[in-house]
């Protein structure tokens, strides 16, 4: 019953989507193409941001191309290799391809203030800096994090203090040269303030956190369920240390520092883990390298890896962790097991595959007009939202006006560039501006009358200005707004972004959705599986319906899933009604 709804909204022509610099792109689809600014000499502007594309993977970089390429061919023999692990491989895939974004060092990736509502880093001890952020969107998952390295400083140094990033020239204990004091000469004390005495350090390499959110967002993607987040951290860290050559991955290595951070923090309690005490950051320290080891033990295990399958298995149903932990037997047994392995002799294992099946990804630089997408694209998802209350309110509120007036004055500074009028026209109509997304997207209208993107957002405007208008107006209004998002359809039968915004006009209106609403709503589901947000409204509407089996493996992901979300109590409050 339920999959016969999506084919309502599959009718008219087939038109190639566009780059997920402005829009969702599904996997297997190749869609680098040029757009955007020109001179006066009709030539157009290039930036220093490069764009690569591979089957499965969109990632946006300023550093050297020779860099980016390798980047986005490992992402790509990483998903090869999860999907021969899990079986996946030539399966059909309607998912939306993930979007990476490389941005310079730790302290550039800290300005951009990106806050995590639907996902979270630990919690680990403040020595693990957080350098990446992830964001499971309706519309298309979305990952970030830096082109270097980032040292985790476990213990200070005596002496100078080490650099926060840890691909410049930094040596261990002292630089290349030293600098001699006022008198001209090179005494004890300047010697003894220009070393590092007693500091403990390990580099954190920025491809290990980008394998290993590309590990989680596979997991998520292809296998929605709930998930303790140690599993989750754990299973992404068992690939972040992966070895990619041209025909084959190694995963499961040792990360690089793991004994360091064994010794200075010690074993981790696995009744603790199991309890979920580890998420309070109370009591002793877990860290990503803690997580590597529990999953890694589990996984190279042929005794525990069948028990840990059937603690997965249980806690996907629904059943409470304390109860699914019996699947391990003794804990104590457990325990002893884990201490035992402290990973000295971890084995690890190899995929061999011809070259072809991880192909080369297509480079290109992108226009002045497109780079300046990028950031307002990735800021999108913390930027809109805010905290209902509390004392961080005022200060999101801020950044988001901040935000929407560098947008509005790009828009305002070059208006005939169609790609600054479509991000503001999102920006404006996820902010609840109407009247300014209208605007924008006219503009947009007035230069492509049959883009996609701006026939979603004018009537997605046109919706919130008829939800806003006396009650015998409405109907009208909603009528007009609607016929944009069905064209838009219609020229993109394969595209989410009407979808969303056919299935949000009635949510918005207070009108019950048709089937025609929910079968898009769904298709928008499987094609973001990891994104909460759609995910709980589906909930709602196949519990509205009485498809109470689908309800629940719908909502379970979100009401018991690795991440606290702002869409989790919510669906943990709809989980009785599912049966």
């Amino acid at each position: 019953m339920l999959r016969s709804l999506v084919c309502v909204l599959t009718l008219a022509i087939s038109l190639p989507a566009q780059a997920q610099l402005t829009g969702p792109v599904k996997n297997g689809d190749q869609t680098i193409t040029v757009t955007g600014a020109r001179t006066r000499a009709n030539k157009v502007e290039l930036s220093d941001w490069r764009m690569a594309e591979t089957p499965h993977v969109v990632v946006f970089s300023q550093g050297g191309e020779k860099e980016l390429r390798e980047t986005a061919h490992n992402l790509e023999k990483l998903h090869f290799l999860l999907s021969a692990l899990f079986d996946r491989v030539d399966k059909p895939d309607d998912t939306i391809k993930i979007a990476v974004t490389m941005i310079g060092d730790v302290g550039e990736f800290e300005q951009l203030r990106l806050t995590d509502r639907r996902w979270q880093y630990g919690p680990f001890p403040a020595a693990f800096t957080k350098s990446i952020y992830y964001d499971p969107r309706k519309d298309g998952s979305v990952l970030a994090t830096t082109e270097e390295g980032v040292n985790l400083i476990l213990q200070p140094s005596d002496g100078r203090p080490t650099r926060r990033n840890c691909t410049e020239n930094d040596g261990p204990l002292v630089d290349n040269f030293l600098v001699a004091g006022p008198s001209g000469e090179l005494t004890a004390e300047d010697f003894a303030a220009q070393i590092r005495k007693n500091e403990i350090a390990v580099c954190q390499s920025a491809q290990s956190r980008l394998y290993a959110g590309f590990a989680q967002n596979y997991l998520m993607t292809y296998f929605p369920a709930a998930y303790p987040r140690w599993f989750v951290q754990g299973f992404g860290e068992l690939f972040a240390p992966l070895v990619a050559d041209k025909d084959f991955v190694d995963y499961g290595q040792r990360p690089e520092g793991y004994f360091k951070v064994l010794d200075r923090y010690g074993d981790y309690p696995v009744k603790d883990v199991l309890n979920g005490r580890y998420l309070s950051g109370e009591g002793k320290a877990w860290t990503p390298f803690h997580a590597w080891r529990l999953v890694h033990f589990f996984y190279f295990s042929d005794t525990w890896k069948p028990k840990l399958e059937k603690y997965l298995a249980d806690i996907a149903a629904g059943v409470d962790p304390k109860r699914a932990a019996a699947a391990f037997g003794d804990p104590r047994a457990l325990q002893r097991a884990v201490t035992l392995f402290r990973g000295s002799k971890a084995p690890y294992d190899r995929l061999s595959f011809p070259a072809e099946r991880a192909p080369e990804p297509s480079i290109r630089r992108l226009t002045r007009a497109e780079a300046g997408l990028i950031r307002g694209r990735l800021e999108l998802g913390a930027r809109i939202e805010v905290p209902d209350a509390g004392p961080d309110r005022a200060a999101a509120l801020a950044r988001r006006t901040a935000w929407l007036d560098r947008l509005r004055s790009n828009a305002t500074r070059f208006p005939d560039l169609i790609e600054n009028q479509l991000l503001l026209a999102e920006a404006e109509c996820r902010a609840d501006q109407p009247e300014q997304c209208l605007a924008a997207a006219d503009r947009a209208l007035a230069q492509a009358p049959t883009d996609t993107r701006a026939l979603v957002w004018k009537g997605s405007a046109l919706t919130r200005l008829a939800a806003r208008a006396p009650v015998a107006e409405r109907p009208a209004k909603l009528a007009e707004a609607r016929g944009y998002l069905v064209k838009a359809n219609r020229l993109d039968p394969e595209g989410v972004l009407p979808l969303i915004a056919y299935y949000d006009s009635f949510e918005l209106a207070g009108d019950r959705a048709t089937d025609a609403a929910v079968g898009g709503l769904y298709k928008v589901v499987q094609s973001a599986p990891a994104a909460p947000t759609s995910r709980l409204s589906l909930g709602k509407e196949l519990i509205a319906r009485d498809l109470r089996e689908d309800a629940r493996d719908t909502l379970l992901p979100v009401a018991r899933g690795a991440f606290d979300t702002p869409e989790q109590p919510v669906a943990a409050a709809l989980l009785p009604k599912a049966g």
